[in-house]
């Protein structure tokens, strides 16, 4: 089990429980076809494979050997007669990460399924279960992931990112979680990618579009990468607001980020007459009515705010439900009179439009009447939060551990439905027990559109 203390030293190598040891990877769109016998792998083959597999059979093992047996894989995953694909557990990908994860063909095809069961005498530890297909009455079979199919959008299923970590060479950490966060979201991967694909090079050229063109380049270093990557065009854009020498809060970061990134949006539309969607206030803003009525000649003033976050309060509650209740309970304001007649007033909160992404920042760090950090545990649901008139599923959880003066962060997000741990440049497998057991700092919710 996965236990995190104020003590944890940065980059620290963390065990997973050993039932979520296999790491599970997205398959392509299925299609149905039925199965084809190992008997058959030569009639899939081209002569020039097949020429190759009498060379790999005669070889030691060996680095020549390996090297051959991913041109074989190659060669296979071009059939075009084998449709049916299937997802490699981590002991089959860590021996074929060269060819897997360069090539992006992170699942297999049958073709290559069959090559690893006739070659290693054994049926690889494949993902796949059967199932019969009801159009057929010879019942024949298709292959399903084991993984939880959840409603996803079409964005979603299409622009989920490869696992990869991220260098960090000096204080970074708060920048990694956010991002890592982020880069789970995969309807803002979409707009980013083809916000960037409009957008005419003279205008990147011109520096227009920098923090927006600076993610999608992190993006497509990832999708191109095999190792943890670099984030330094971000960097050099933060580095007058986020000196590197000094650690810094990673919910203020990711307000900087995404409020660099709309106001590059709403610019450019202003500045070139475009009318491009402005994806940070599709996916991530909600809208707050604050109320401030008189008790005594009942004068009302309501004023209607955006928010990219919520910012909650923990010292009275124990769960996340009781911080949102809190946050929107009425109170009497104490510094405020009514301009009428200079009575006392109560303020109220009311929520008139929810994000599809919403962030809720748990106010863990305190100045007044001392600097200090709450490290209380505060419960939150997985599935069903309920915000306004929907509800919301957990997407990813930012995490600090240590005080004010020293500390570290890390991230628990969902990708391809299941929770990865993303520690700078370690990536692993985690638990819903895990994700669940944590002292948050950041959640990121979904809305589940469809409950």
């Amino acid at each position: 089990m996965i236990i995190f203390d104020s003590q944890m030293k940065q980059n620290e190598n963390i065990e997973d429980e050993s039932e979520d040891k296999q790491l599970y990877v997205p398959l392509f769109p299925m299609r149905k076809k039925p199965s084809i016998g190992s008997s058959q792998i030569s009639s899939q083959s081209t002569s020039q494979s097949t020429q190759m597999l009498t060379q790999y059979r005669s070889m030691q093992d060996s680095n020549e050997k390996r090297e051959l047996e991913a041109t074989i894989i190659k060669e296979l995953m071009k059939d075009k007669r084998s449709n049916q694909f299937y997802a490699v557990r981590e002991n089959w990908i860590s021996q074929y990460k060269q060819y897997l994860y360069q090539n992006g063909e992170r699942p297999v095809n049958e073709a290559v399924w069959i090559f690893f069961k006739q070659e290693y005498k054994a049926q690889p530890d494949i993902i796949c279960k059967q199932k019969h297909s009801r159009s057929n009455d010879k019942r024949s079979k298709t292959v399903e992931p084991q993984i939880n199919r959840q409603s996803v959008s079409t964005t979603q299923s299409n622009y989920e990112l490869p696992l990869i970590g991220m260098k960090n060479d000096s204080y970074f950490c708060y920048m990694h979680s956010g991002l890592q966060s982020l880069l789970s979201i995969a309807d803002l991967n979409y707009f980013i990618i083809k916000y960037i694909q409009r957008i005419p090079k003279e205008k990147k050229r011109a520096n227009i579009v920098q923090y927006t063109s600076a993610y999608f380049d992190l993006i497509d270093q990832i999708k191109a990468s095999t190792i943890p990557v670099k984030i330094n065009a971000l960097k050099t854009l933060i580095i007058n607001q986020f000196h590197p020498k000094n650690q810094h809060d990673c919910h203020e970061f990711l307000l900087y980020l995404l409020g660099h990134i709309e106001d590059e949006i709403l610019n450019f539309n202003k500045d070139t007459k475009s009318n491009y969607i402005n994806f940070i206030d599709q996916i991530f803003k909600g809208k707050l009515q604050t109320g401030i009525l008189c008790q005594l000649c009942n004068y009302k003033v309501k004023q209607i705010e955006p928010f990219l976050t919520l910012s909650l309060a923990i010292s009275q509650s124990k769960t996340l439900e009781q911080c949102l209740e809190e946050f929107l309970k009425e109170e009497t304001l104490r510094d405020y009179k009514c301009t009428k007649c200079q009575s006392s007033c109560i303020k109220s909160l009311q929520i008139i439009s929810i994000p599809q992404i919403l962030v809720l920042h748990l106010k863990r760090f305190q100045f007044l009447p001392q600097c200090h950090k709450n490290n209380k545990t505060i419960t939150y649901p997985m599935d069903t939060l309920k915000f306004g008139n929907q509800t919301y599923r957990l997407r990813a959880v930012i995490v600090h551990t240590g005080n004010l003066q020293s500390g570290h962060y890390f991230t628990f997000a969902k990708r391809y439905h299941q929770w990865f741990l993303f520690n700078d440049e370690t990536v692993k497998a985690a638990s819903k027990k895990q994700v669940l057991m944590q002292s948050a700092y950041i959640l990121f919710y979904q809305i589940n559109e469809n409950p």
